[in-house]
């Protein structure tokens, strides 16, 4: 059986306002759907999470100095007074421009008038997909945690190595790219997440290893060693 999500103009013959369906409610999909405020339009934000998410910021769920929740919005929040927005939870499957509908993974199809596909990106691994288990993207809430996860793991593991080799392993990090977040990260590992270690075995490697638990930056091209000079900048300038 066929689902169909009304749209907010079923039934309405007379006097029909347009209708606009955003899919995602990324940075790009929030802004249109808030261009609309005033418009004459009926908007309709698909998103499959039900929360706009800060994505800059999940560097600092990764490591723990934030929260999940506090870098996602309640979508229905954020949108609480916008009359003309609804926000449906759901994922874009498919979509047909002939009958102008979205097709929906459960089966629904919702008509537009407009359509604003903010689908956004996701972690790219030069077709190697095989890495995606050892290097894990930093896209969502899930990936940022699973990180997390891993590095709160890697200080128990060293905490019962005596070996200072295989400690120092388990104690380094490295970061792929040069980005935006990749200076900021690097700069958290090193002021931040040492001070979360203070009980761990961090603090007690033999001569020849590092003191705290280290990251490093990975990136070719010219703009690494510049993303590298400002995060050494920043962290030589705060007490550790």
């Amino acid at each position: 059986m066929e689902l169909t999500t009304p749209s907010p103009n079923a039934g309405k013959s007379e006097n029909k306002r347009w209708h606009v369906v955003i899919v995602n409610s990324g940075f790009g999909g929030l802004r249109a759907a808030q261009a609309f405020k005033s418009a004459p339009a009926d908007v309709t934000l698909i998103d499959r999470r039900n929360y706009h998410l800060f994505q800059p910021l999940l560097y600092q769920v990764a490591t723990g100095s934030l929260s999940p929740g506090e870098i996602a919005a309640p979508l229905r929040s954020v949108f609480s007074r916008q009359k003309n927005t609804r926000v449906l939870l759901g994922e874009v499957v498919d979509l047909d421009p002939v009958t102008k509908r979205v097709m929906l993974a459960d089966g629904a199809s919702i008509e537009y008038d407009s359509l604003i596909v903010a689908a956004g990106s996701q972690t790219f691994y030069y077709g190697h997909d095989a890495w995606r288990e050892w290097a894990p993207g930093m896209k969502s809430i899930e990936e940022a945690t699973n990180i997390r996860h891993k590095i709160l793991y890697a200080f128990e593991v060293a905490e019962r190595l005596s070996d200072p080799v295989q400690r120092r392993a388990w104690l380094t990090f490295v970061i792929v790219g040069a980005g935006a977040t990749a200076p900021d990260a690097q700069e958290r590992f090193s002021l931040d997440t040492p001070r979360r270690s203070r009980n761990h075995s961090a603090r007690r490697c033999a001569a020849g290893t590092p003191a705290v638990p280290g990251g490093s930056l990975k990136e070719g091209g010219p703009f690494a060693c510049a993303a590298r000079c400002r995060s050494e900048e920043r962290g030589h300038g705060q007490g550790h």
